[in-house]
């Protein structure tokens, strides 16, 4: 299973398949520190196998650096 850090804070990743090959990929990050509550990252994306469409979603979120690293 894909794991997504934000500093040394794991987040949940969910990968939920839509209509044909569309897949949202979701990441909860953490509430911050103030109080925040948990806000969903969501990157949307087409292909067949799972694992690649998640590990490219989350290159994707480390790229626009909302998340810091993650574990394909």
């Amino acid at each position: 299973m894909a794991r997504a850090f934000i500093g040394a804070v794991e987040c949940r990743v969910q990968a939920d398949r839509d209509l044909g090959d569309n897949w949202a990929v979701t990441v909860e990050a953490p509430p911050g520190h103030r109080g925040d509550p948990t806000r969903k990252l969501v990157v949307k994306l087409q292909g067949e196998d799972r694992e690649k469409v998640v590990a490219g979603a989350l290159e994707i979120l480390q790229k626009r650096g909302q998340i810091d690293r993650f574990e394909a």
